[in-house]
């Protein structure tokens, strides 16, 4: 059975940068993906990750609260930068609020270009 949502890598130097994406995002996908993020992370030992997220269908806000515990369980003190292309705000805002109780550096982003300035100069 395939995973239901893509994932790409890249090495961009300071930092790793993700694409990921499927049709519909819950909470079980966001806990794979954060894994193999995780472990390309700490193979290539970045501290700082652009993630693009590129799901049509978010989730709710619980699951992204479960989401944003998970994140900062997983990865804390990373940086990360994320980007939504389909600009689902407020439950991105959740999470980015709930991984920074959980001492994640996490910014949101419209694009991609703004998202990498800002990893480049924290």
């Amino acid at each position: 059975m395939g995973k239901s949502y893509s994932i790409k890598f890249e090495d961009r130097g300071e930092y790793l940068y993700v694409l990921v994406g499927g049709r519909k995002l819950t909470a079980a996908i966001s806990a794979t993906y954060w894994r193999e993020i995780a472990h390309h992370c700490f193979q290539l030992k970045k501290l700082k990750i652009l993630i693009e997220k590129d799901f049509k269908q978010s989730v709710s806000p619980q699951e992204m609260l479960q989401m944003g515990n998970y994140l900062g369980y997983l990865l804390p003190t990373f940086k990360v930068a994320f980007v939504d292309r389909y600009k689902h705000q407020e439950v991105n805002e959740l999470g980015k609020v709930v991984a920074r109780h959980r001492e994640v550096i996490m910014q949101l982003f419209d694009n991609v270009e703004d998202a990498e300035q800002w990893l480049l100069v924290n």
